[in-house]
C-alpha cells in the first residue's frame, strides 16, 4: 500500500521532507526576471514562479523572495521583464541563482533595452514586459501581478530549441515535439 497523506502540520519534519519532495517531482519553466531599479541598474534572478494568470487583461504571476537582491527594484519601480530561456541557456541559470555571481549576471548573452528600460535577453523564447498591478505578501515573498504590455517572440529557429525545465532539482529536456 502507498504512503498515507500526511495533515498539513507546519513543524512536522515528515510533511516538510513530503512536501519538499512533491514539489521537486513538479516540472516548472525556467524564466530569468529582469528588472531596472530607479537609479538604472539592472536587477535580475531565476524564478519557477511564472505562470499566466489571464488572458482577458494578459497577465502574467511570479513570486519574488524579500531577500532576492532584484526585489526593492521591483516593487519601487513596478516593472520586469519574464525571459523565458532555452535548455542550451542553462549557464544563465546559474549567474542568476547564485548571489555571489551576481556581478556577472549581465556580463554575457545578448541584452537590449526594452519598455521603461527594462533589460530583455535577445535569445530568450519569448520575453514579457509587465507593468505591477497588484502585489500580495506572503510569509517571506511578495507575489507580483504584472500586466503584460510587451512581448518579444524568439526568432523562428526557436521552434528547435526546448525551453529550460527543472525537475527534481536539475534541468531536464522534453522528449521531442510530440505533446500529448
Amino acid at each position: 500500500m502507498s504512503n498515507p497523506a500526511l495533515p498539513c502540520r507546519e513543524a512536522d519534519p515528515d510533511f516538510s521532507e513530503s512536501l519538499r519532495t512533491a514539489l521537486r517531482g513538479t516540472p516548472v519553466n525556467v524564466s530569468i526576471l529582469t528588472t531596472r531599479d530607479r537609479g538604472g541598474i539592472n536587477h535580475g534572478l531565476a524564478v519557477t514562479t511564472a505562470v499566466p494568470f489571464s488572458t482577458h487583461r494578459p497577465a502574467m504571476i511570479v513570486a519574488v523572495k524579500h531577500s532576492a537582491s532584484a526585489y526593492p527594484a521591483i516593487r519601487d519601480s513596478s516593472y520586469f521583464c519574464l525571459n523565458q530561456i532555452a535548455a542550451e541557456e542553462i549557464d544563465l541559470l546559474d549567474r542568476f541563482s547564485r548571489s555571489d555571481l551576481r556581478a556577472q549576471r549581465f556580463a554575457t548573452g545578448r541584452w537590449s533595452v526594452g519598455p521603461h528600460g527594462l533589460p530583455y535577453l535577445d535569445s530568450a523564447t519569448a520575453c514579457f514586459f509587465c507593468d505591477v498591478q497588484g502585489a500580495h505578501a506572503h510569509e517571506d515573498q511578495t507575489v507580483f501581478i504584472g500586466r503584460i504590455i510587451g512581448v518579444k517572440l524568439g526568432s523562428d529557429d526557436d521552434d528547435c530549441r526546448d525551453p529550460l525545465i527543472w525537475i527534481n532539482g536539475q534541468a531536464a529536456r522534453l522528449a521531442g515535439k510530440e505533446y500529448a
